[in-house]
């Protein structure tokens, strides 16, 4: 996956360094790997999440300036 994205791990990581209210994206790793990732580093896992091809998720203002 590393030509086309980022691991979870990695987008952990860039969570934590760039100070992201939330993260975006589609992994094909299962969802409980980026749990794990979110969890080891400390980090409530709810401000990640994977969405199925084709699903859309609406995103509210208040929800991205809501602390981490």
């Amino acid at each position: 996956m590393k030509s086309q994205h980022v691991e979870p791990e990695e987008a952990v990581q860039i969570h934590m360094d760039i100070q992201a209210k939330h993260h975006w994206s589609h992994y094909l790793d299962p969802p409980a790997r980026l749990c794990e990732a979110t969890v080891n580093h400390g980090l409530n896992p709810d401000l990640f999440f994977t969405l199925h091809h084709g699903v859309s998720r609406v995103i509210n203002h208040e929800d991205m300036h809501s602390s981490s």
